[in-house]
Order: C-alpha cells, then structure tokens, then sequence
C-alpha cells in the first residue's frame, strides 16, 4: 500500500459520499400540479438544502485534510491504514445523517446523531494526524510544517465540535450554526493546500 492509493482510495469516497448528498432532495409531488403549490413545495426544502450545502462543504474539508496529512507521507503502517478506513466509514456515514439532520432540523436527536458523526470524524482525523506526526511516516528529523499545521486545525475542530454536540442537546440550531462558522472558516481563511 502506498500513500498514493491510500489517497486516491479516500478522493473516491470522499467524491461519492458528496454526491449521494443530493439524494436527500426528492422531487415534491403535488395533487394538483400549479406553479405556486410548487414554489412553495420547492421552497419547503430548504432545511434540506442548508444540511447539504453545510455537509457538501464539510466533505471537502476532510479532502483537503486528507490530502495534506498525506502529503509528505513515505511510510505508511498497518495503524494508519486502520485509522484512514474507519476515518472513510464516519465520511461514507455523511450522507445519512445529512438526511435526518434536513428532515428533522430542529430535533435535538437529528442535530445529536449529526453532531456525533462529525465529532467521530473529528476524533479519527485528529488520532491519525498524530499518529503520521509520532511514527516517522514522514521520513525526515522534523515532519513538514504543513502537517503539524493539520495537526493544530485538526485539533481546534475537534474542540468546535464537543461544544456543538452540546448544544445539540439543548438548542440544535446552535450546533449547525457553529458548524456552518467553523466550515466557512476554515474553507475561506485557510491556506493549508497552498503548499500541498
């Protein structure tokens, strides 16, 4: 196994799991079809399409992590590997959750399963950056500054997400609002790919 296929295994699922979030939508079906009961079955939807856009976006964060804790990556191990496969599985599970998060979005069970699957991925990124950073993967005196700056931001969102899953509990707009500043954070004032 080398870095390579590790990481153009990971770009599939990642690409699958973002595009199998449309699959939330349906097309409304109308008793009698008029353009007004459209519209407004169209605009109905748009819980469903703030939990896509918010998960779509969050799926191509992880990209980006992934991508640059692999980046300077030689040696891979049979840790890795496993912490890279169920790190998968939490994106694979996107999908789902983003379904019951649009249908239910002001339940406190839709934000908690949303808030745990996102917190799951979080803890997985953060003990397999560390674990790059521990093991030598990197091959050299002192890994790259691109991976300890994916360690420090890994680690800042899994802070985010323990207080979003909190609010989860309480008030489950509150979680997603958090989790809609994180991602509009660190998707517009991030540069960690500018030196992948």
């Amino acid at each position: 196994m080398t870095p390579t296929r590790l990481e153009q295994f990971a770009d599939g699922i990642f690409a699958i799991s973002a595009t199998l979030l449309v699959l939330n939508f349906a097309v409304p079906l109308l008793g009698d079809a008029n353009n007004g009961a459209l519209v407004h079955a169209l605009i109905a939807q748009w819980p469903r399409l703030l939990a896509f856009l918010l998960s779509f976006f969050i799926i191509v964060n992880y990209w980006r992590l992934h991508s640059a804790m692999l980046h300077d990556v030689r040696v891979l191990d049979h840790t890795t590997i496993m912490l890279n496969t169920a790190f998968l599985v939490v994106a694979a599970f996107i999908p789902y959750a983003t379904n019951v998060a649009g249908t239910y979005p002001t339940l406190p069970a839709a934000a908690v399963l949303y808030s745990i699957v996102l917190l799951i991925g979080a803890l997985l990124g953060f003990f397999m950056s560390r674990h790059l950073l521990e093991s030598g993967a990197y091959q050299a005196d002192a890994p790259p500054e691109q991976a300890r700056a994916t360690y420090r931001r890994i680690r800042f969102s899994l802070y985010i997400r323990i207080v979003g899953l909190i609010f989860a509990f309480f008030l489950p707009i509150v979680s997603y609002v958090i989790y809609w500043v994180m991602i509009i954070y660190f998707l517009t004032f991030s540069t960690i790919d500018s030196t992948a």
